[in-house]
Protein backbone atom coordinates (compact mmCIF):
# COMPACT_ATOMS: atom_id res chain seq x y z
CA UNK A 1 0.00 0.00 0.00
CA UNK A 2 1.44 3.25 -1.11
CA UNK A 3 -0.14 5.51 1.92
CA UNK A 4 1.27 8.85 0.61
CA UNK A 5 -0.87 7.85 -2.81
CA UNK A 6 -4.48 7.02 -1.73
CA UNK A 7 -7.17 8.47 -2.48
CA UNK A 8 -10.38 8.17 -0.84
CA UNK A 9 -14.01 9.16 -2.57
CA UNK A 10 -15.75 10.57 0.84
CA UNK A 11 -19.23 11.71 0.87
CA UNK A 12 -20.80 13.46 3.57
CA UNK A 13 -21.59 12.40 7.34
CA UNK A 14 -25.01 11.79 8.16
CA UNK A 15 -26.96 12.28 11.07
CA UNK A 16 -30.52 10.94 10.85
CA UNK A 17 -33.59 11.55 12.95
CA UNK A 18 -37.45 10.59 12.34
CA UNK A 19 -39.45 11.17 9.13
CA UNK A 20 -42.02 13.63 8.81
CA UNK A 21 -42.94 12.44 5.01
CA UNK A 22 -46.65 12.54 6.71
CA UNK A 23 -46.71 16.08 6.06
CA UNK A 24 -45.61 16.18 2.45
CA UNK A 25 -47.74 16.00 -0.61
CA UNK A 26 -46.65 12.65 -2.81
CA UNK A 27 -45.65 14.76 -5.56
CA UNK A 28 -42.37 16.70 -4.20
CA UNK A 29 -39.96 16.79 -1.21
CA UNK A 30 -38.88 19.41 0.76
CA UNK A 31 -36.03 20.55 2.11
CA UNK A 32 -36.24 22.60 5.34
CA UNK A 33 -32.58 24.13 5.33
CA UNK A 34 -30.34 26.20 7.57
CA UNK A 35 -27.13 27.11 5.54
CA UNK A 36 -24.38 29.36 6.93
CA UNK A 37 -21.59 30.96 5.30
CA UNK A 38 -22.63 31.44 1.77
CA UNK A 39 -25.10 33.47 0.16
CA UNK A 40 -26.31 31.14 -2.74
CA UNK A 41 -26.70 27.51 -3.54
CA UNK A 42 -27.18 25.27 -6.18
CA UNK A 43 -29.91 22.01 -6.80
CA UNK A 44 -28.32 19.07 -9.03
CA UNK A 45 -29.94 16.16 -9.88
CA UNK A 46 -27.96 13.07 -10.10
CA UNK A 47 -28.56 10.79 -12.95
CA UNK A 48 -26.56 7.43 -13.87
CA UNK A 49 -23.60 9.70 -15.32
CA UNK A 50 -23.51 13.44 -14.07
CA UNK A 51 -25.22 15.77 -11.91
CA UNK A 52 -26.90 18.57 -13.49
CA UNK A 53 -28.48 22.24 -12.03
CA UNK A 54 -31.89 21.93 -11.91
CA UNK A 55 -31.85 25.31 -9.48
CA UNK A 56 -30.31 28.30 -8.13
CA UNK A 57 -31.25 29.72 -4.52
CA UNK A 58 -30.56 32.75 -2.93
CA UNK A 59 -29.81 32.15 1.04
CA UNK A 60 -30.87 35.21 3.32
CA UNK A 61 -28.88 36.46 6.05
CA UNK A 62 -30.96 34.24 8.54
CA UNK A 63 -29.31 31.24 6.52
CA UNK A 64 -32.91 29.75 6.70
CA UNK A 65 -34.94 28.49 3.83
CA UNK A 66 -37.46 26.22 2.56
CA UNK A 67 -37.13 24.43 -0.89
CA UNK A 68 -39.56 22.07 -2.51
CA UNK A 69 -38.67 19.84 -5.17
CA UNK A 70 -41.05 18.23 -7.51
CA UNK A 71 -40.29 14.82 -8.24
CA UNK A 72 -42.05 11.41 -9.16
CA UNK A 73 -40.02 8.86 -8.51
CA UNK A 74 -37.06 8.35 -6.00
CA UNK A 75 -33.77 10.11 -7.19
CA UNK A 76 -30.25 11.02 -5.88
CA UNK A 77 -29.56 14.87 -5.94
CA UNK A 78 -26.51 16.98 -4.57
CA UNK A 79 -26.71 20.70 -2.70
CA UNK A 80 -23.86 22.30 -3.84
CA UNK A 81 -22.82 24.89 -1.48
CA UNK A 82 -20.78 27.08 -4.01
CA UNK A 83 -17.54 26.76 -1.21
CA UNK A 84 -16.18 23.83 -2.46
CA UNK A 85 -18.49 21.31 -1.01
CA UNK A 86 -21.33 19.49 -2.28
CA UNK A 87 -23.73 17.89 -0.07
CA UNK A 88 -25.31 14.35 -1.36
CA UNK A 89 -28.98 13.65 -0.88
CA UNK A 90 -31.59 10.82 -1.86
CA UNK A 91 -35.26 12.29 -2.20
CA UNK A 92 -38.28 10.12 -2.45
CA UNK A 93 -41.38 11.70 -3.36
CA UNK A 94 -43.04 12.91 0.56
CA UNK A 95 -39.69 13.38 1.81
CA UNK A 96 -39.42 16.21 4.59
CA UNK A 97 -35.74 16.17 4.82
CA UNK A 98 -34.43 18.68 7.65
CA UNK A 99 -30.40 20.01 6.71
CA UNK A 100 -28.14 22.02 8.88
CA UNK A 101 -24.72 23.27 7.03
CA UNK A 102 -21.89 25.44 7.16
CA UNK A 103 -20.57 25.92 3.47
CA UNK A 104 -16.74 26.83 5.29
CA UNK A 105 -16.67 23.76 7.55
CA UNK A 106 -16.06 19.85 7.31
CA UNK A 107 -18.49 17.53 6.89
CA UNK A 108 -18.78 16.31 10.98
CA UNK A 109 -20.81 19.02 11.89
CA UNK A 110 -23.55 19.17 9.43
CA UNK A 111 -26.81 17.57 10.33
CA UNK A 112 -29.50 15.50 7.97
CA UNK A 113 -32.74 14.21 9.21
CA UNK A 114 -35.88 12.84 7.91
CA UNK A 115 -35.95 9.82 5.96
CA UNK A 116 -35.05 5.81 5.68
CA UNK A 117 -33.21 6.51 2.43
CA UNK A 118 -30.77 9.44 4.54
CA UNK A 119 -30.29 6.77 7.32
CA UNK A 120 -28.63 4.51 4.44
CA UNK A 121 -26.60 6.97 3.26
CA UNK A 122 -25.39 7.64 6.53
CA UNK A 123 -24.42 4.01 7.34
CA UNK A 124 -22.63 3.88 4.53
CA UNK A 125 -20.61 7.39 5.14
CA UNK A 126 -20.04 6.77 8.65
CA UNK A 127 -17.80 3.75 7.57
CA UNK A 128 -15.98 6.34 5.07
CA UNK A 129 -15.58 8.49 7.50
CA UNK A 130 -13.81 6.43 10.00
CA UNK A 131 -11.25 5.14 7.03
CA UNK A 132 -10.58 8.64 6.13
CA UNK A 133 -9.35 9.23 9.89
CA UNK A 134 -7.63 6.32 9.73
CA UNK A 135 -5.63 7.10 6.63
CA UNK A 136 -5.08 10.27 7.55
CA UNK A 137 -3.44 9.28 10.70
CA UNK A 138 -1.29 6.43 9.02
CA UNK A 139 -0.05 9.28 6.63
CA UNK A 140 0.93 11.32 9.40
CA UNK A 141 3.22 8.69 10.92
CA UNK A 142 4.84 8.03 8.31
CA UNK A 143 5.67 11.46 7.56
CA UNK A 144 6.42 11.81 10.77
CA UNK A 145 8.81 8.70 10.38
CA UNK A 146 10.60 9.90 7.60
CA UNK A 147 11.16 13.37 8.89
CA UNK A 148 12.84 12.16 12.53
CA UNK A 149 14.66 9.18 10.30
CA UNK A 150 12.79 6.22 12.41
CA UNK A 151 11.58 4.59 9.15
CA UNK A 152 12.25 1.36 8.82
CA UNK A 153 10.67 -1.70 7.24
CA UNK A 154 8.79 -2.66 10.61
CA UNK A 155 6.99 0.44 10.52
CA UNK A 156 5.95 -0.07 7.23
CA UNK A 157 4.76 -3.04 8.10
CA UNK A 158 2.54 -2.06 10.72
CA UNK A 159 0.97 0.52 9.04
CA UNK A 160 -0.01 -2.04 5.76
CA UNK A 161 -1.60 -4.49 8.82
CA UNK A 162 -2.97 -1.61 9.91
CA UNK A 163 -4.50 0.00 6.64
CA UNK A 164 -5.55 -3.79 5.39
CA UNK A 165 -7.30 -4.03 8.71
CA UNK A 166 -9.55 -1.12 8.59
CA UNK A 167 -9.96 -2.17 4.63
CA UNK A 168 -11.63 -5.77 5.53
CA UNK A 169 -13.62 -3.94 8.41
CA UNK A 170 -14.92 -1.58 6.24
CA UNK A 171 -15.35 -3.92 3.22
CA UNK A 172 -17.21 -6.51 6.62
CA UNK A 173 -19.87 -2.91 7.13
CA UNK A 174 -20.46 -2.14 3.78
CA UNK A 175 -21.52 -5.81 3.05
CA UNK A 176 -23.93 -6.07 6.06
CA UNK A 177 -25.72 -3.17 5.12
CA UNK A 178 -26.16 -4.16 1.55
CA UNK A 179 -27.83 -7.56 2.68
CA UNK A 180 -30.04 -5.58 5.30
CA UNK A 181 -31.22 -3.07 2.76
CA UNK A 182 -31.08 -4.83 -0.13
CA UNK A 183 -34.47 -3.63 -1.56
CA UNK A 184 -33.58 -0.38 -1.28
CA UNK A 185 -32.71 2.35 -3.94
CA UNK A 186 -30.21 4.02 -1.65
CA UNK A 187 -27.91 0.82 -0.82
CA UNK A 188 -26.58 1.24 -4.69
CA UNK A 189 -24.37 3.96 -3.18
CA UNK A 190 -22.51 1.23 -1.13
CA UNK A 191 -21.33 -0.14 -4.25
CA UNK A 192 -19.96 2.66 -5.67
CA UNK A 193 -17.46 3.10 -2.53
CA UNK A 194 -13.65 2.67 -2.94
CA UNK A 195 -10.15 2.88 -1.24
CA UNK A 196 -7.80 4.26 -3.81
CA UNK A 197 -8.49 2.41 -7.08
CA UNK A 198 -10.00 -0.45 -6.40
CA UNK A 199 -13.67 -1.15 -5.15
CA UNK A 200 -14.51 -2.03 -2.30
CA UNK A 201 -17.08 -4.35 -3.09
CA UNK A 202 -15.62 -6.50 -5.51
CA UNK A 203 -18.26 -8.50 -7.80
CA UNK A 204 -15.73 -10.53 -8.38
CA UNK A 205 -15.75 -11.87 -5.11
CA UNK A 206 -19.16 -10.95 -4.11
CA UNK A 207 -21.40 -10.82 -7.40
CA UNK A 208 -24.16 -12.76 -5.55
CA UNK A 209 -24.65 -9.72 -3.52
CA UNK A 210 -25.30 -7.36 -6.72
CA UNK A 211 -27.37 -10.00 -7.63
CA UNK A 212 -29.69 -10.17 -4.95
CA UNK A 213 -29.58 -6.43 -5.17
CA UNK A 214 -30.81 -6.20 -8.04
CA UNK A 215 -33.77 -8.49 -7.89
CA UNK A 216 -34.58 -6.35 -4.79
CA UNK A 217 -34.69 -3.30 -6.74
CA UNK A 218 -36.45 -4.32 -10.09
CA UNK A 219 -39.20 -5.50 -7.77
CA UNK A 220 -40.05 -2.33 -6.12
CA UNK A 221 -38.64 0.19 -8.42
CA UNK A 222 -38.69 -1.72 -12.15
CA UNK A 223 -38.83 1.73 -13.51
CA UNK A 224 -36.27 3.86 -12.02
CA UNK A 225 -33.22 5.46 -13.64
CA UNK A 226 -31.02 3.80 -11.19
CA UNK A 227 -32.38 0.33 -11.14
CA UNK A 228 -31.95 0.51 -14.89
CA UNK A 229 -28.61 1.16 -14.72
CA UNK A 230 -27.69 -0.82 -11.83
CA UNK A 231 -28.70 -3.98 -13.77
CA UNK A 232 -27.45 -3.39 -16.47
CA UNK A 233 -23.90 -2.55 -14.79
CA UNK A 234 -24.73 -6.04 -13.36
CA UNK A 235 -24.89 -7.76 -17.20
CA UNK A 236 -21.73 -6.40 -18.08
CA UNK A 237 -20.33 -7.53 -14.78
CA UNK A 238 -21.59 -10.84 -15.46
CA UNK A 239 -20.05 -11.36 -19.03
CA UNK A 240 -16.62 -10.05 -16.65
CA UNK A 241 -17.04 -12.83 -13.72
CA UNK A 242 -18.07 -15.62 -16.45
CA UNK A 243 -15.07 -14.61 -18.33
CA UNK A 244 -12.48 -14.97 -15.85
CA UNK A 245 -13.94 -17.75 -14.39
CA UNK A 246 -13.53 -19.73 -18.05
CA UNK A 247 -9.93 -17.77 -17.73
CA UNK A 248 -8.94 -19.30 -14.22
CA UNK A 249 -10.40 -22.60 -15.57
CA UNK A 250 -8.13 -22.41 -18.53
CA UNK A 251 -5.24 -21.54 -16.83
CA UNK A 252 -5.57 -24.47 -14.14
CA UNK A 253 -5.03 -26.88 -17.65
CA UNK A 254 -1.62 -25.49 -18.35
CA UNK A 255 0.16 -27.39 -16.24
CA UNK A 256 3.31 -29.88 -16.90
CA UNK A 257 2.69 -32.80 -18.34
CA UNK A 258 -0.74 -31.94 -19.60
CA UNK A 259 -1.68 -31.81 -23.35
CA UNK A 260 -0.95 -28.86 -24.85
CA UNK A 261 -4.30 -27.02 -25.89
CA UNK A 262 -4.22 -25.98 -29.97
CA UNK A 263 -3.50 -22.48 -31.28
CA UNK A 264 -5.25 -22.15 -34.75
CA UNK A 265 -3.95 -18.78 -35.92
CA UNK A 266 -3.06 -16.64 -39.10
CA UNK A 267 0.32 -15.41 -40.28
CA UNK A 268 1.04 -12.11 -41.97
CA UNK A 269 0.44 -13.86 -45.51
CA UNK A 270 -3.40 -14.87 -44.05
CA UNK A 271 -2.05 -18.33 -43.90
CA UNK A 272 -3.58 -20.43 -40.96
CA UNK A 273 -1.28 -22.03 -38.65
CA UNK A 274 -1.64 -25.23 -36.25
CA UNK A 275 0.39 -25.69 -33.32
CA UNK A 276 -1.30 -28.92 -33.01
CA UNK A 277 1.12 -29.45 -36.83
CA UNK A 278 4.40 -28.87 -34.94
CA UNK A 279 4.05 -32.28 -33.54
CA UNK A 280 7.01 -34.54 -33.55
CA UNK A 281 9.01 -31.04 -32.83
CA UNK A 282 9.95 -29.65 -29.14
CA UNK A 283 8.12 -26.16 -29.76
CA UNK A 284 8.63 -23.27 -27.68
CA UNK A 285 5.13 -20.96 -27.60
CA UNK A 286 6.29 -17.73 -26.79
CA UNK A 287 3.91 -15.07 -26.08
CA UNK A 288 5.34 -11.65 -26.46
CA UNK A 289 4.83 -8.46 -28.16
CA UNK A 290 6.81 -5.59 -30.13
CA UNK A 291 5.59 -3.54 -27.53
CA UNK A 292 6.79 -5.55 -24.18
CA UNK A 293 10.23 -4.32 -23.40
CA UNK A 294 11.00 -8.04 -21.19
CA UNK A 295 9.78 -9.71 -24.60
CA UNK A 296 12.18 -7.92 -26.53
CA UNK A 297 14.99 -8.74 -24.00
CA UNK A 298 14.26 -12.04 -23.40
CA UNK A 299 14.44 -12.41 -27.59
CA UNK A 300 18.17 -12.60 -28.08
CA UNK A 301 18.22 -15.91 -25.93
CA UNK A 302 15.18 -17.20 -27.71
CA UNK A 303 16.72 -16.44 -30.45
CA UNK A 304 20.73 -18.39 -29.46
CA UNK A 305 18.09 -21.27 -28.70
CA UNK A 306 16.51 -21.53 -31.88
CA UNK A 307 19.83 -21.43 -33.77
CA UNK A 308 21.76 -23.75 -31.75
CA UNK A 309 18.99 -26.54 -31.65
CA UNK A 310 16.71 -26.00 -34.71
CA UNK A 311 17.99 -28.60 -36.66
CA UNK A 312 18.11 -31.49 -33.65
CA UNK A 313 13.92 -31.25 -33.70
CA UNK A 314 13.29 -27.64 -31.79
CA UNK A 315 11.60 -24.38 -33.19
CA UNK A 316 9.95 -21.66 -32.20
CA UNK A 317 5.79 -20.93 -31.99
CA UNK A 318 5.29 -16.67 -31.56
CA UNK A 319 2.18 -15.37 -30.59
CA UNK A 320 2.13 -11.78 -30.77
CA UNK A 321 -0.17 -9.58 -28.11
CA UNK A 322 0.53 -6.37 -30.57
CA UNK A 323 -2.38 -4.41 -31.61
CA UNK A 324 -2.91 -2.11 -27.94
CA UNK A 325 -4.58 1.08 -28.12
CA UNK A 326 -1.74 3.45 -28.01
CA UNK A 327 0.15 0.91 -30.88
CA UNK A 328 -0.66 3.66 -34.11
CA UNK A 329 0.36 0.57 -36.31
CA UNK A 330 0.76 -2.88 -34.92
CA UNK A 331 1.18 -4.62 -37.42
CA UNK A 332 3.91 -2.98 -38.96
CA UNK A 333 5.04 -2.57 -35.31
CA UNK A 334 5.31 -6.59 -35.08
CA UNK A 335 6.50 -7.32 -38.55
CA UNK A 336 9.49 -4.48 -37.67
CA UNK A 337 10.46 -5.78 -34.71
CA UNK A 338 10.84 -10.05 -35.93
CA UNK A 339 12.83 -8.27 -38.46
CA UNK A 340 14.93 -5.83 -35.86
CA UNK A 341 15.40 -8.84 -33.32
CA UNK A 342 16.07 -11.47 -35.78
CA UNK A 343 13.25 -14.01 -35.02
CA UNK A 344 14.26 -16.29 -38.23
CA UNK A 345 11.57 -19.42 -37.62
CA UNK A 346 8.66 -19.48 -39.58
CA UNK A 347 5.46 -19.84 -37.13
CA UNK A 348 4.71 -16.11 -36.31
CA UNK A 349 1.17 -15.69 -35.56
CA UNK A 350 -1.33 -12.83 -34.45
CA UNK A 351 -4.59 -11.69 -34.42
CA UNK A 352 -3.18 -7.95 -33.68
CA UNK A 353 -5.84 -7.24 -30.95
CA UNK A 354 -3.70 -6.98 -27.48
CA UNK A 355 -5.36 -7.99 -24.27
CA UNK A 356 -8.20 -8.83 -26.66
CA UNK A 357 -6.70 -11.95 -28.35
CA UNK A 358 -8.25 -14.86 -28.12
CA UNK A 359 -5.44 -16.20 -26.44
CA UNK A 360 -5.05 -14.03 -23.11
CA UNK A 361 -8.40 -15.87 -22.07
CA UNK A 362 -7.91 -19.32 -23.45
CA UNK A 363 -4.53 -19.77 -21.61
CA UNK A 364 -5.04 -17.37 -18.56
CA UNK A 365 -2.78 -15.29 -19.73
CA UNK A 366 -1.93 -12.21 -17.05
CA UNK A 367 1.71 -10.96 -18.30
CA UNK A 368 4.03 -11.39 -20.81
CA UNK A 369 6.60 -12.34 -21.99
CA UNK A 370 4.93 -15.74 -21.17
CA UNK A 371 6.55 -18.99 -22.73
CA UNK A 372 5.17 -22.47 -22.45
CA UNK A 373 7.69 -25.07 -23.98
CA UNK A 374 6.38 -28.48 -25.26
CA UNK A 375 7.80 -31.95 -25.64
CA UNK A 376 7.35 -33.81 -29.31
CA UNK A 377 4.25 -35.05 -28.53
CA UNK A 378 2.74 -31.72 -27.90
CA UNK A 379 2.65 -32.24 -24.15
CA UNK A 380 3.65 -29.27 -21.62
CA UNK A 381 7.33 -29.97 -20.33
CA UNK A 382 7.42 -26.88 -18.49
CA UNK A 383 5.09 -23.07 -17.85
CA UNK A 384 6.69 -20.09 -17.84
CA UNK A 385 10.22 -21.28 -16.57
CA UNK A 386 13.16 -18.55 -16.26
CA UNK A 387 14.63 -17.92 -20.01
CA UNK A 388 18.08 -19.02 -18.62
CA UNK A 389 17.00 -22.54 -17.41
CA UNK A 390 15.14 -23.45 -20.76
CA UNK A 391 18.10 -24.67 -22.69
CA UNK A 392 18.58 -27.44 -19.56
CA UNK A 393 14.92 -28.33 -20.00
CA UNK A 394 15.02 -28.42 -23.42
CA UNK A 395 18.04 -30.96 -23.82
CA UNK A 396 16.07 -33.57 -22.14
CA UNK A 397 13.22 -33.03 -24.46
CA UNK A 398 15.69 -33.93 -27.64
Amino acid sequence: MKIKTIFITLSITLLIASSCSLFTPKNQAVLNMDISNTRKIAVLLADTMQAITIDSLDIPSSGRLTYKIKLSEPGFYVLDLLQGKRIPLYLEPGDYITIKADATSDFEGDMLSGSEGLEILNQINKENFISFQLIDSLENELSDAESNGTYNSEIRANLDAAYESRVKQHQKALLEIIEKYHNKLPVIFAFYQSLGQYPLINPMENFEIFEKVEKGLNKKYPNNMHSIFFANRNAKIKEMVELDRKRRENAARIKEGNPMPDITLANDAGEIISLSSLKGKAVLVDFWAAWCRPCRMNNPKIVSLYNKYKNQGFTVYSVSLDGIPNQPSPRDAWLAAIQEDKLDWPYHVSELMGWNSSVVNDFGIENIPYVILLDKNGNIAAVNPPIDMLESILKGLL
